[in-house]
């Protein structure tokens, strides 16, 4: 489909895109400007003419795709989509929450990229408490929205952030009652994958791969002098953290939430395959028994929840640890620990699709099937279709299609105490 050159006017200068007749794309525009790699952002100079006729990668730039006949004042939905990747990769570029999709169907779509590896989430003694750099760089974005997403359409006030794995960190993060400035009225948090232990614990490793001292001033320098060898040292540092997320926001507080609207979704089987080498082996279980302790089994909870696990899946027994404390954990954790209106779904495999980490994705944002029924009315206007969590502990169960959809109680409940601290 051919397409034509086209412009919005906003506060952040006069911003080129493109059009194909239906909607209208505006790629990688800069939403802050990072004197630095390991220093905060600071907001964008506004005024400017900016070229967004074509992806390019960088992390601290949004895309966003809007209908070709949106104008300010109409006023329509905003979708906010934070990418996952471990906070190792992923991109404002990628395409598959379908945000041209979104678009005729009459949102404003936004994807927002941020700093990934230690530029991101490195942690420094004079940060402030609970700051991450990758966090700040999406506040950072939602400010810009706030601002701008008028003249695209868009109705400031009606903004649903959605992030999946450690886009969800993120958004969970961002909905903390420190962190909440009301830039998002909605959330959905879709397999959420927080880091088991401190970054404290893990500073013997980031000092040992990067072999200098972990100051802001050192790291920036080495950065501008070697980027290269910054990133082969991050290779070097996560390699020891396989079973688990070597970086990320921590210590996750439920409590700590908000009280905004939000949906927590978890697959099924998140991360079976990473255990599939010991289940096909059929050492399975006694694996998981060795492994418990150090993927958080509290003393004293391995043995009932390896039995639990063993009726689940008999086959699979580490492939449901590893699920299990890595994501479903954090998901049970959030259900029973936000403060605000929440709902939950666990997504269950189809014949030919396994319900692993990130095969919602498709599905979800695919306009029209079942899965992406829910989101688009949730974005809309707040509502899912399901009883809330708070209501005897529902929770939506859904096939990644959108079929078999039931009401279950609790799901998630055998996790419920399980997992401790291992700091």
């Amino acid at each position: 489909m051919a397409t034509r050159e086209t412009q919005v006017t906003c506060p952040a200068g006069a911003i080129v895109g493109t059009s194909d007749g239906q909607v209208r794309s505006f790629h990688s525009i800069p939403y802050a400007h990072v004197p630095a790699p390991f220093d905060a952002p600071e907001p964008s100079p506004m005024g400017l003419l900016i070229d967004a006729t074509s992806p390019e990668h960088g992390t601290n730039r949004l895309s966003i795709a809007t209908p070709e006949g949106a104008r300010r004042n109409d006023d329509l939905p905003v979708l906010v989509y934070i990418h996952g990747g471990r906070f190792e990769e992923g991109s404002h570029t990628d395409t598959y929450s379908n945000a041209e999709g979104f678009a005729r169907e009459g949102f404003v779509h936004v994807r927002v990229g941020y700093r990934l590896k230690f530029p991101g989430m490195l942690p420094f003694a004079d940060d402030a408490s609970y700051e991450y750099r990758a966090v700040q760089d999406c506040a950072t974005a939602l400010t810009w929205i706030q601002r701008n997403i008028e003249a695209f359409g868009g109705d400031p006030t009606n903004v649903t952030l959605v992030g999946h794995s450690a886009g969800a960190d993120i958004t969970l993060w961002l909905a903390r009652r420190d962190h909440f400035k009301g830039e998002f009225r909605r959330a959905v948090a879709a397999s959420p994958v927080f880091p088991r232990r401190s970054f404290a614990s893990r500073k013997w490793a980031a000092r040992g791969a990067l072999g200098t001292p972990l100051l802001r001033g050192e790291l920036n320098a080495l950065a501008a002098r070697n980027p290269k060898r910054l990133t082969r040292a991050y290779g070097r540092f996560r390699t020891q953290y396989l079973t688990d997320i070597a970086l990320g926001p921590y210590p996750f507080d439920a409590g700590a939430l908000a009280d905004v609207p939000l949906v927590v979704t978890s697959t099924r089987d998140e991360f079976m395959p990473t255990g599939r080498p010991f289940d096909r082996a059929k050492v399975g279980k006694p694996a998981a028994r060795v492994m418990a302790r150090h993927m958080g089994v509290a003393k004293g909870k391995a043995r009932e929840y390896l039995e639990h696990a063993a009726t689940m899946d008999p086959r699979a027994v580490g492939g449901r640890l590893i699920s299990d404390a890595m994501c479903r954990r954090w998901v049970d954790d959030i259900a029973e620990g936000a403060p605000g209106a929440l709902w939950q779904a666990e997504l269950y495999p189809t014949e030919n699709r396994p319900a692993y980490h990130s095969k919602e994705l498709t599905p979800a944002f695919t306009i029209g099937t079942g899965l992406n029924a829910w989101l688009t009315r949730f974005a809309r206007t707040s509502e899912v279709g399901w009883r809330a969590y708070a209501e005897g502990r529902a929770v939506m169960r859904v096939r990644l299609d959108g079929t078999g959809a039931e009401e279950v109680t609790d799901p998630l409940g055998y996790l419920r105490g399980v997992f401790a601290p291992v700091d």
